[in-house]
Formats: structure tokens, C-alpha cells, sequence
């Protein structure tokens, strides 16, 4: 009786181990589908965030150049249409759109300015 005695002290003494070692276990199996089901969403939502980081860089620019141009052109409609300053508005801006022609290739007779 007294070895029967010693045997369940023991496997109690262990029991609260062997408990322990097995949440451990758990937890770091757990922690690991955890991080795998992580890596395979970041995966899918990756390209959706770029969509959208690139959707809103696009957007952002074009009402920056949209605001910028806009507010040009309504400040040379509002100044006499006989002056230096409108003349060099409607110059430059051909310039412009010919340095752009140029730029992407395109042979200068194919794109004509209006008469100035």
C-alpha cells in the first residue's frame, strides 16, 4: 500500500506538469494557424490596398493638376485678351503641349496650334 501511496503523489505531483506542457503546446500550435490564416489574409487584402494606394495617388494628383490648370486658365480669360500677359500665356502653353508631343513622340505636323 505504502508503493501505491507514492505512485498517485507522484502522477499528482506530474499531473499539474504535464497539464501546463499541454496549454503550452496548445497555445503555440494555436499561435501558429493563427499566423499561417494572417499571412494568407494579408496575401488576398495586399493587392486591394495597393488598388486603392495607387486609386487615391491618381485621384490626388489629377485634382491638384485639374485645380492648378483650371485656376490658370480662368485667370487668363479674365485678363483683355490684347496684352503681353495673355500672350504669353497662350505662347507658353503651346510650347507646352509641343515639348509633351515631343516628349511621347509624336511628329509635330500631326498636332497643329491654332492660329494664334
Amino acid at each position: 500500500m505504502v508503493a501505491k501511496t507514492q505512485t498517485q503523489e507522484t502522477l499528482a505531483q506530474e499531473d499539474p506538469l504535464k497539464s501546463v506542457a499541454d496549454a503550452m503546446k496548445d497555445a503555440v500550435n494555436q499561435a501558429s494557424e493563427d499566423a499561417q490564416r494572417a499571412s494568407e489574409r494579408i496575401r488576398e487584402v495586399g493587392p486591394d490596398v495597393l488598388r486603392s494606394a495607387s486609386r487615391f495617388a491618381y485621384t490626388g494628383s489629377y485634382m491638384l493638376s485639374y485645380g492648378i490648370v483650371y485656376a490658370t486658365v480662368f485667370v487668363a480669360k479674365s485678363l483683355p485678351q490684347d496684352n503681353p500677359v495673355v500672350e504669353g500665356f497662350v505662347d507658353g502653353g503651346r510650347a507646352a503641349i509641343d515639348a509633351v508631343n515631343e516628349a511621347k513622340g509624336y511628329r509635330s505636323d500631326s498636332f497643329q496650334s491654332a492660329p494664334a
